[in-house]
């Protein structure tokens, strides 16, 4: 058995990221703002993704493109801030304690930033090197970084007032034509977010270096930035867990878990391969009792499948609260 993690969601509720923006937001006196800016580039990554199909883009590539606004305004010590501050996910410290004490192989895949991931590694006393995440260079910073106003005083005040689609084209041009070819081109194009199918690609290539099997594999995911990954497992005779995720998670996944703790996951993780079992032999009023859901999503019709998701999103919003509106 190997386990890989998505971070943010299963190990840690914050959006790590958003709250970056948000904080920059609160120095220049717009928090409020900021973080709708965030969830304004945010929608703009999902439509790159969902229906441009643009090559060579994956979910989660808002890391790249909110980049230079983070090394214009913010320094390293504020992302590291604002991790060491972060709470982990309920139950995470014990799952891995346990995972840990029974020597059972686990990476965290990550589309955060290098200072939370290995911030929130630390917390669960996980190595280093089992860690994959997104490296933001500081160092890239360029003296003229005026292109920005043109975001934060044109398109942005735009889409607070009209919305995504009225400034669709203005996004693409800012970030796909002026974006390349300013001071910032350098941090720009060497910001490689860890998300979707180089998610993917980090499984198959742990996998490749360790000797193991997919179908001896568990991914746990909660987002769009984990479809890849969780479709690769699955796909390959792995077990693929949301939790508490979005539509995003649950439709490549193999189980939807629920509930207000990621500790129940320790159950799973000693049945498997065997899983199937397991939760068709749990009492569904057992399982109300200690709000722990456990869920066979391949048997399920449209209607019981949305009851899942209702679940998945209730425990979401629960646990992660701001940070559960975004994808």
């Amino acid at each position: 058995m190997i386990i890989f993690f998505d971070l943010e969601g299963p190990l840690c509720p914050i959006d790590h990221a958003a709250d970056v923006l948000a904080t920059i937001g609160k120095s220049l006196g717009k928090q409020e703002d900021f973080y709708q800016l965030f969830k304004m580039i945010s929608l703009y990554d999902d439509e790159l993704f969902l229906v441009d199909r643009k090559k060579d883009y994956w979910p989660g590539d808002t890391l790249k493109l909110i980049a230079p606004i983070i090394v214009s305004y913010g320094d390293e010590e504020l992302l590291l801030e604002i991790s060491q501050n972060a709470e982990l996910t309920p139950g995470a410290k014990k799952l891995f304690d346990y995972l840990h004490e029974e020597k059972v192989p686990a990476y965290i895949i990550s589309t955060s930033y290098t200072q939370h991931a290995h911030t929130i590694a630390r917390k669960l006393a996980h190595p280093i090197e089992n860690v994959r995440c997104t490296t933001l260079d500081f160092h890239l910073k360029p003296k003229d970084t005026s292109l920005l106003n043109e975001l934060f005083e044109e398109i942005f005040p735009k889409y607070l007032r009209e919305g995504l689609p009225a400034v669709k084209s203005e996004l693409d041009r800012f970030f796909f034509e002026k974006m390349p070819q300013s001071p910032f081109g350098a941090l720009f194009q060497r910001t490689i977010v860890c998300g979707g199918g180089r998610k993917r690609k980090y499984v198959k290539d742990i996998l490749a270096s360790l000797g193991k099997r997919a179908d001896e594999a568990i991914a746990v995911g909660d987002s769009i930035t984990d479809i890849q990954m969780l479709e690769f497992v699955r796909d390959n005779g792995g077990l693929a867990v949301s939790f508490n995720g979005n539509e995003y998670s649950l439709k490549p996944a193999t189980v939807a878990y629920s509930g207000r703790s990621i500790e129940g996951l320790i159950n799973l993780f000693r049945s498997f391969p065997d899983y199937e079992q397991f939760i068709k032999g749990l009492p569904e009023e057992e399982m109300a009792q200690r709000e722990v859901f456990y869920d066979l999503l391949h048997e399920l019709n449209s209607e019981d499948f949305q009851n899942v998701l209702n679940r998945q999103k209730k425990y979401r919003k629960i646990l992660r609260q701001k940070a559960a509106s975004l994808t």
